[in-house]
């Protein structure tokens, strides 16, 4: 467990904290965080990246072909 003290810095019109790399490897932290304020206590851990699909994930997912579609034509008015 690891503590320090950082100083609030003015980045454009916000404010923000400039955390040492061993604290970041510590935590797990890369590129995402979810913030979390209770008490007046802010809580800071990574977030999980939400999985982005793909076109070709929705293609795979779906595998109804129209050659296998049941109708009632089909069924009953349908001869050979």
């Amino acid at each position: 467990m690891s503590t320090s003290i950082a100083k609030i810095r003015q980045i454009g019109n916000s404010k923000g904290i400039l955390f040492p790399k061993s604290i970041l490897e510590e935590s797990g932290i890369t590129d995402t965080v979810k913030i979390l304020v209770k008490d007046q206590v802010i809580m800071i851990s990574s977030a999980d990246k939400p999985v982005k699909k793909k076109w070709s994930d929705f293609k795979k997912s779906i595998k109804v072909k129209s050659d296998f579609v049941v109708n009632r034509f089909d069924q009953s008015d349908w001869t050979w």
